[in-house]
């Protein structure tokens, strides 16, 4: 879904549902500070899936070339890790302002088609490509919606906009050809930082008063130019990458723990 729709779709969700609660009295029971949503704090993780060229290799076939494969599209992005501290203090019996910090990693798939695609353009006999991995850190605030739904379960949504500083792997190719080691070919790491945000929406679920636990799907997107170094190359073949601007895109799983309070009943 693209991101505009998402957005749309959680907007238009939590105006109908204000515009529902202001049917009732101000000053009616069921808008006093009582009844607002508990503030909570809450550390969760989960796992993040990278879409479209983020998220895409290369196959073997296409990375040979004595030309060479001059910034390659793809970022090689395996499923990825991420653990998040989040966090809201509620104004209304629907709406909070928050924040979240997130970090994450991203391994390479694909590498095997790296390396045979560097043995094919480099003439040589073996390759060996050793990459780091990705890493990804976001701090974003923004605004938070609560629905109650039934007994202990709500409906949770969240959208939010910040900045986030991505690095990307250092691949490393140790080259050998007729048994003598040649020079290295290594794309260094880079990092930058680029507006960022989130869009999400989960369930909650009240073990107790002060605790609950949460199950949110959310989608993140980030845009970094990357300016990327290689090594001096004796050949111009093989996969080069001097820049990397493509969308950091992905769609994220997550359970989370959430400490509660400021509710007084």
């Amino acid at each position: 879904m693209k991101p505009i729709k998402i957005l749309t779709f959680l907007t238009a969700l939590c105006i109908s549902t204000a515009s529902f609660a202001q049917q009732k009295p101000a000053n009616s029971p069921a808008n006093s500070p009582a009844n607002f949503p508990a503030n909570f704090i809450e550390v969760e993780g989960g796992v993040s899936l990278p879409l479209g060229n983020f998220g895409k290799t290369s196959t073997a076939t296409s990375l040979v070339s004595f030309k060479g494969t001059i910034n390659d599209l793809h970022g090689y992005a395996k499923a990825g890790a991420f653990g998040a501290v989040d966090g809201a203090w509620f104004f209304s019996k629907h709406f909070g302002l928050g924040g979240m910090f997130k970090y994450g990693t991203y391994n390479l798939k694909g590498v095997d088609s790296l390396s045979y695609g560097y043995e094919e353009s480099f003439d040589v006999d073996t390759t060996r490509t050793t990459p780091t991995n990705y890493k990804m850190w976001s701090i974003m605030p923004g605004l938070y919606y609560n629905l109650a739904i039934a007994g202990k379960f709500a409906f949770t949504a969240r959208a939010l906009a910040g900045m986030a500083y991505a690095t990307t792997p250092r691949i490393y190719v140790n080259i050998e050809d007729g048994g003598v080691t040649d020079p290295p070919a290594i794309q260094n790491s880079a990092s930058k930082a680029a507006f960022a945000f989130d869009l999400g929406a989960g369930f909650r679920y009240n073990i107790l008063k002060c605790l609950s636990v949460n199950l949110k799907a959310d989608y993140f997107y980030t845009k970094p130019d990357f300016a990327i170094t290689n090594s001096t190359r004796i050949t111009d073949a093989g996969r080069e990458i001097s820049q990397y601007d493509q969308p950091l895109e992905s769609i994220n799983f997550s359970l989370g723990v959430a400490y509660q309070f400021g509710r007084k009943k």
